[in-house]
């Protein structure tokens, strides 16, 4: 959903769409009154308790109704749905489309939004930032190709020509987050047990999306943004003690940054502008929202008390998704691999479009925990995942 005339068009009507379908999900949980939650459920409550409790105890810069993200992750697992394969591959088709439309000069939103400048910067698609669309494109192509091996003949070229959409716009994003996703992805393809012939194709066909994702980075410094990186973490880091067990409330970069980086810069060179100039790191200096990595901050703005249940989040999440032994829970496991992976350089995990993925792969993995772990090999689950039903 974009909202052109917004002030912020891009992430505004997304978190509005978020926070409704917490509230939907949170109603769907109060009628079906689902069973007793398991490890996956039981974790993503940890994980809205410890935000609830940052958020209440240390009040941040971030509005309260962000915290839908993490709501409906909470409600997704309790109600453990399949996941909406069609869906996922379809939106991600969708939004690689409009990436298509805006490099081949013909931008659906230019009469609405700035002019942007660069030529990969004109790459924005429906989320606002190139960055953000591969973010979102590095967790639903894995996912559409295992739709498109589980899927019926009337599905299969659908779901492979938005692969090859995807793809393509992955390539054209050029965004390094997007080969340590795409890599995380690949790796879980061929370690995961078993020697399935669609296993094998998946982790193939990961791979060809890591070589067209990489090699128009030739053009791109990976050292620069390694040092830009670097450079936030650790202007960052030491702050953990400052909260180290709740945090300091959501929003805590947004707060706190201008004073940390002038903590940095006082204790390295004085009150001297001449030493800052002529550092070079001075090119980093500026306001930051975002520290590009999603774990540091979440232990900035929840503490460890939140790191905790973040990191056991992903990984029931991840371990439910490997119990199940099916192409369903591999393209799963894919999807939270590629997320995680991105989330030590990035800071999905911060923006709606992300969340509501997360959501939609916990919630699939609490499904997919909460079964008797049959293989669901043995059910034909083709035609199930082809049609949306739990195999």
């Amino acid at each position: 959903m974009v909202w052109p005339w917004a002030a912020s068009p891009f992430s505004g009507p997304k978190w509005v769409l978020t926070s409704a379908g917490a509230a939907a999900l949170c109603v769907g949980v109060l009628v079906r009154r689902p069973r007793k939650p398991g490890p996956v459920a039981l974790a993503a409550l940890a994980t809205l308790a410890a935000a609830l409790l940052s958020w209440l105890f240390a009040p941040g810069a971030t509005a309260g109704w962000t915290l839908g993200g993490i709501v409906l992750v909470a409600a997704a697992t309790l109600l453990g749905p399949p996941l909406p394969w069609r869906a996922v591959g379809a939106a991600g088709g969708l939004a690689a489309a409009v990436v298509l439309l805006q490099a081949l000069g013909l931008d659906p939103f230019a009469r609405f939004v700035p002019e942007a400048e660069g030529r990969r910067l004109v790459l924005y698609g429906t989320l606002g930032n190139p960055d953000f669309v591969a973010s979102v494109l590095g967790v639903t192509a894995p996912l559409t190709l295992v739709a498109a091996l589980r899927a019926r003949r009337g599905w299969t070229r659908p779901a492979l020509l938005s692969v090859a959409i995807q793809v393509l716009a992955l390539g054209l994003l050029r965004s390094f987050a997007t080969v340590l996703a795409l890599g995380a992805a690949a790796a879980v393809a061929v370690l995961f047990p078993g020697s399935g012939r669609e296993r094998r194709w998946l982790a193939l066909a990961l791979g060809a999306a890591l070589v067209v994702a990489a090699l128009p980075l030739a053009g791109r410094s990976p050292g620069s943004v390694l040092r830009g990186r670097w450079y936030l973490v650790s202007t960052a880091a030491p702050h953990v003690a400052d909260a180290p067990w709740l945090g300091q409330g959501p929003g805590t970069v947004v707060r706190h940054w201008p004073a940390w980086e002038l903590e940095r810069w006082r204790s390295r060179c004085g009150v001297d502008p001449a030493c800052v100039a002529a550092h070079p790191e001075a090119r980093f200096t500026g306001v930051q929202d975002h520290l590009h990595d999603d774990w540091l901050e979440t232990l900035l703005d929840a503490g460890i008390v939140g790191l905790v249940a973040l990191l056991t989040l992903f990984g029931t999440a991840f371990a439910a998704a490997l119990r199940a032994r099916s192409l369903e829970g591999l393209g799963v496991a894919c999807g939270l691999a590629a997320l995680a992976a991105r989330a030590t350089v990035d800071f999905p995990l911060q923006r709606p479009a992300d969340l509501v993925l997360l959501a939609v792969l916990c919630g699939a993995a609490s499904g997919l925990g909460r079964r008797d772990f049959v293989d669901a090999r043995d059910t034909n689950p083709g035609d199930s995942m082809a049609e949306g039903r739990v195999p």
